[in-house]
């Protein structure tokens, strides 16, 4: 039996891609470029990264503007949850390791604390979930007003031994995530990390940190 199963939420459990393309066109806009949202989502598809996608629409912005044009994509992305689903199989997949996990818990790197537990419930992880921890919560744990991003493996280390305080885990712990960072923050403290490929990254970006390699968080159950 798995004594406890943490996983990652964007990329991992939840489909962000068409949300960012949302967040992007809603930027664009604000900045005064009316993108036909078709193309924004080819070149998505393509270019996750904000410059290269901005490069490829001859759009240059200052240091200042580019900053402010972050932040107006994660205005939007911690606000509007339209434009985001759990991968397909996701939940059936969950409700199955559900019968052989002691505990199952999320960690995000998400900030933001209020937004993200109402976005769980929205997505009825709650009940799969006993609970949920973000970037914010690490900040609340450790006295401190915030915690950055970067570098990003010493606080997702961090978060994920926030999560199994109070936990009798043994070392018996697997992690998924969909980026090498999260899996690496896994590996290093001695738990089993689970790469899948629903996110931003390649296999071959993952496969120096990840034990098991899915395609999808939805075959999941071809390990236990």
């Amino acid at each position: 039996m798995v004594r406890v199963f943490l996983s990652d939420l964007d990329g991992t459990l939840i489909d962000i891609s068409d949300r960012l393309v949302h967040a992007h066109h809603s930027a664009l806009s604000k900045f005064g470029h009316e993108i036909d949202l078709e193309r924004l989502r080819f070149l998505s598809l393509a270019m996750l990264r904000t410059k290269q996608l901005l490069t490829s629409l001859n759009i240059t912005l200052s240091s200042v503007e580019f900053s402010k044009y972050n932040k107006t994509i994660s205005d939007y992305f911690y606000s509007d949850w339209r434009h985001s689903e759990l991968f397909p199989g996701a939940r059936e997949a969950l409700q199955q390791l559900r019968t052989v996990t002691q505990t199952m818990r999320l960690i995000t790197s998400r900030r933001q604390i209020e937004t993200t537990h109402k976005e769980v419930r929205r997505l009825g992880l709650d009940r799969l979930f006993e609970a949920v921890f973000t970037r914010g919560d690490l900040a609340v744990a450790e006295g401190v007003d915030k915690i950055p991003l970067l570098p990003f493996v010493p606080h997702r280390r961090r978060l994920i031994q926030l999560a199994l305080q109070g936990l009798d885990h043994k070392g018996d712990v697997w992690v998924a995530g969909d980026t090498p960072g999260e899996l690496k923050a896994a590996k290093d403290l001695g738990f089993t990390a689970i790469g899948v490929l629903s996110g931003f990254a390649e296999r071959e970006d993952l496969e120096p940190f990840a034990h098991h390699i899915l395609d999808s968080i939805a075959e999941i159950g071809s390990l236990i």
